[in-house]
């Protein structure tokens, strides 16, 4: 009996250390899965990742090229697109429920803001996250009331968490697209965000909290970048319409076309900017 015994415990260490393989020489095919799963269920939104190389025993990894689709009412065109993610984690914490990141670095970024009548790109997928966010809000789950239902059991486990300690975004550039300007794009550099202390706050923050934050700073910077260059462009063509009117219209007649066509340009420069 004892031999059996012994020969039961011998497989099934044997099982445990062959899955502990098996996930460990898998972990970036794992993780990929799971970005680009639980990305696409967030934004409401296809998310893609090229490749993914973690090292778990110098608690180091590197993504690359991860993309995030425009939402539904928007073009088939990437809303983000992030070049290379470095990341550097605290060891020690692995086995807790708190995981500590102690440096996240985001390289070459390319966000296109588009605007239509209803609104735009990043703000409806902000939205989308936010609302994902909340429902994960305190890391609280919908009771299951069957009986014996192992989803019950592992409701009760406690969520993993993650406190960021440092989180830089740089080497950005941001494209926006606008029905007023006819078919053009606009460009400009996006400013580095650098985030400090993710979740510490609170003990740790759950994977949507970060994502929603991190998305939230991308948008609010591109946006604010997008719509200064959309003024810009607004004045420029208010100046161009003027200086055309000035140029080739006399008396009377030069008047009652400045009225129109200013008027024309200054209804544009309300359509740029949403209003």
């Amino acid at each position: 009996m004892m031999k059996k015994i012994a020969l039961a415990i011998a497989i099934v260490v044997i099982a445990i250390a062959g899955a502990g393989y098996y996930f460990f020489s898998n972990i970036d095919s794992i993780v990929k899965a799971a970005i680009e799963n639980y990305g696409s269920e967030a934004t409401q939104a296809r998310v893609t990742l090229k490749s993914v190389k973690l090292s778990i025993k110098e608690g180091s990894g590197e993504l690359s090229t991860l993309a995030v689709k425009n939402p539904k009412g928007f073009s088939s065109a990437d809303a983000i697109t992030l070049g290379d993610i470095k990341v550097a984690l605290d060891l020690s914490t692995l086995q807790s429920n708190t995981i500590v990141v102690k440096d996240v670095t985001i390289l070459q970024p390319a966000v296109l803001y588009e605007y239509t009548g209803g609104g735009g790109n990043l703000e409806a997928l902000q939205k989308n996250v936010q609302s994902y966010a909340a429902k994960f809000s305190g890391g609280k789950t919908e009771p299951n009331k069957s009986a014996g239902d192992p989803a019950q059991s592992a409701s009760k486990q406690p969520e993993k968490k993650v406190i960021i300690e440092n989180l830089v975004i740089r080497d950005g550039k941001v494209a926006a697209t606008h029905q007023a300007l006819q078919g053009r794009t606009i460009s400009a550099n996006l400013p580095t965000i650098q985030l400090k202390d993710i979740g510490k706050d609170k003990g740790g923050a759950t994977p949507a909290e970060v994502a929603e934050k991190v998305i939230g700073s991308i948008s609010v910077a591109a946006s604010r970048v997008a719509t200064a260059e959309l003024q810009k462009q607004a004045g420029d063509l208010l100046k161009n319409q003027a200086g055309g009117l000035l140029g080739g219209a006399t008396g009377g007649a030069a008047g009652s076309s400045t009225g129109g066509s200013s008027g024309g340009a200054a209804d544009k420069l309300k359509g740029l900017l949403g209003k």
